[in-house]
């Protein structure tokens, strides 16, 4: 079995398709998806997990599932062959979030936070075995183990968040202290990968260059 992890899919969300948006200044590429119309950008998403989540894979949703109306949920949610989908609430998720809604059942769980923990092939440096992932819809300037090498996964923000952008060229000063934007921690939404989720093992390798040890208030790896 596989693990994927993506977020703020919006299927269903007329304003984020650039051919059907109301939105002003809907020329801004981190605002609106490239699309002609709101069934073409559906079925993107559809294809775009479909294409590498298989049947009996995992797959986490860091929340923002669908809009356009609560039956949206399910109509999405049948698209998909993935059986194994775990929901993390985003902002958007109004009606799936209560407890007696039906719309729960969907889903293999659905929370506000997880925290999971996988065995990884280390590498010669020994810096991967165990790798701990913090999953939530917002995020995180330090979270959980942070400062024991653990990533922190998160959406929302579709690609627009500077300070935890991976490439990005520009470091920020926070108090008196300059980062160099090298924390463990990545906007896994479908804005930031072509619509693509993201497998574990990507998201591994991606983190290997991060600091093993995210040092930013008075904890450090001598802490708990």
């Amino acid at each position: 079995m596989n693990t994927y992890f993506t977020s703020d899919t919006h299927y269903g969300h007329r304003n984020i398709c650039r051919g059907t948006t109301e939105w002003e200044n809907k020329d801004n590429g981190q605002r609106v998806r490239d699309f002609h119309t709101l069934e073409e950008h559906n079925d993107a998403l559809v294809k775009s997990i479909n294409a590498l989540v298989k049947e009996n894979d995992e797959l986490w949703h860091l929340g923002d599932w669908s809009f356009g109306g609560h039956q949206n949920i399910k109509v999405f949610r049948d698209r998909l062959n993935c059986k194994n989908i775990n929901l993390v609430f985003g902002n958007h998720d109004q009606h799936i979030e209560p407890l007696n809604s039906v719309y729960r059942e969907l889903f293999n769980s659905v929370q506000y936070y997880k925290e999971l923990s996988f065995k990884i092939p280390s590498t010669q440096s020994g810096k991967y075995g165990k790798t701990h992932l913090i999953l939530s819809h917002f995020a995180m300037r330090v979270w959980n183990k942070s400062h024991h090498g653990s990533i922190m996964l998160y959406g929302h923000s579709h690609g627009t968040l500077d300070e935890f952008t991976m490439n990005t060229t520009n470091p920020t000063w926070i108090g008196d202290q300059y980062f160099i934007k090298n924390y463990r921690t990545m906007d896994v939404g479908v804005d930031t990968n072509n619509l693509y989720p993201y497998h574990l093992d990507e998201i591994v390798e991606k983190m290997r260059g991060r600091d093993l040890a995210m040092e930013v208030d008075h904890h450090n790896k001598n802490t708990n």
